[in-house]
Order: C-alpha cells, then sequence, then structure tokens
C-alpha cells in the first residue's frame, strides 16, 4: 500500500510539475507575442511619425517654393510695370519734342514741309497714273495710298501748331505762314484710304 501511495503522489507530483512547466511555457509563449505586438506597434508609430515628417517637409518645400515664385512673380511684375511707366514717360517726352519742334518754325522745318509737299504731290501723280492696274497687283498701289495719306496727315499736323508768336515769326512772315496754312488747310485733298484711283470714273 505504501509502495503504491508513493507511486501515486509521484504520479501527481510529475503532473504538477509538467502543468507548472507547461504554464510557464504558455507564459512566456504569451510574453513573447505581447513583446513582439508592442514592438510592431512601436515601428508603426515610428514609420507612421517619420511619414508624417515626411509630408511635413514636402509641404514645407512646397510652401517655400511657392512663396518664392509669387515673390519672383511679383518681383517681374512690378519690373514690368516700372519698364512700362518709363516707356510711357520716354514716350510723351518724345511727343512733347515733337510738338516743340513743330511749333518752332525754323527755316530747315520749312524745308521739311516743303519736301513732304513735293512727296505728297509726286504719289498722288503716281497713284493716278496708276488707275488702271488689276487686282494682283494692286496692293502695290495701296502701299502708295497709305504711305501718301501719313504723308498728309504729317503735313497738316505741323501746320495745324504753327502760332503767331513774336518770337518765332515776324510779321511778315506770319502773314505767309497763315497763306500757306489756309491753303494746305483747305478742303479737296485727297485721302486715298479705302477710295482707289480705279474707283474714279
Amino acid at each position: 500500500m505504501v509502495f503504491g501511495r508513493k507511486k501515486k503522489e509521484k504520479a501527481i507530483a510529475e503532473a504538477v510539475e509538467r502543468e507548472r512547466r507547461e504554464s510557464a511555457q504558455l507564459r512566456q509563449i504569451q510574453d513573447e507575442e505581447h513583446r513582439r505586438e508592442t514592438e510592431n506597434l512601436r515601428n508603426q508609430r515610428r514609420i507612421a511619425a517619420e511619414e508624417h515628417r515626411t509630408l511635413e517637409e514636402i509641404h514645407r518645400r512646397q510652401t517655400e517654393q511657392y512663396e518664392t515664385q509669387r515673390k519672383q512673380e511679383a518681383v517681374k511684375a512690378a519690373k514690368r510695370q516700372r519698364e512700362k511707366i518709363a516707356n510711357e514717360q520716354r514716350r510723351l517726352e518724345r511727343e512733347r519734342e515733337r510738338i516743340a519742334r513743330q511749333k518752332m518754325i525754323t527755316p530747315e522745318a520749312l524745308r521739311e514741309l516743303r519736301d513732304l509737299i513735293r512727296t505728297r504731290y509726286q504719289l498722288d501723280v503716281e497713284i493716278w497714273s496708276l488707275k488702271g492696274t488689276r487686282g494682283p497687283n494692286r496692293p502695290i498701289v495701296i502701299t502708295k495710298m497709305e504711305k501718301a495719306d501719313d504723308i498728309l496727315m504729317e503735313i497738316y499736323t505741323r501746320v495745324e501748331f504753327w502760332e503767331a508768336s513774336a518770337s518765332l515769326w515776324t510779321e511778315d512772315e506770319w502773314k505767309v505762314a497763315q497763306q500757306i496754312k489756309q491753303r494746305i488747310q483747305l478742303d479737296g485733298k485727297k485721302m486715298w484710304n479705302g477710295q482707289g484711283p480705279w474707283n474714279e470714273r
């Protein structure tokens, strides 16, 4: 009986020890799984943080690039505006100088006016001589017509600015200038625009 009880106790002890070892192994497996899960979670958080930092860096660079481009465009626009203003100022200054020159009737200016009148007359003669020009060759005549009209407008503009100034004219000179001005401004000057000689009967 004693032997049987000892054998039974031994079997129980072995079963308890086996259960203890199995329990320890299970806890070890669970601990390892928990460690792995914790490590995976840390890795996921680290990766997410790195991705977030990367996105923030990309956004920061894009913002800086946009701001740089915006500033560059603003500088270019300001430069274009300054150039536009400067060009307009130069144009106005040239126009003022041109008008001032037209008001100052010098012998040279009168010679230029005479040359313009002569050139206009020669163009009129050429245009009338080409009255029979047919379609394919009419662009040549039209170019002469446009030039003749431009010269006539230049003549009108020049005499329009003549002024009765004692510093520019003597009394006799002004009388002659008025006569020239009146003759030039008389009706009857031919404007060729849209009215080619081939339209005349």
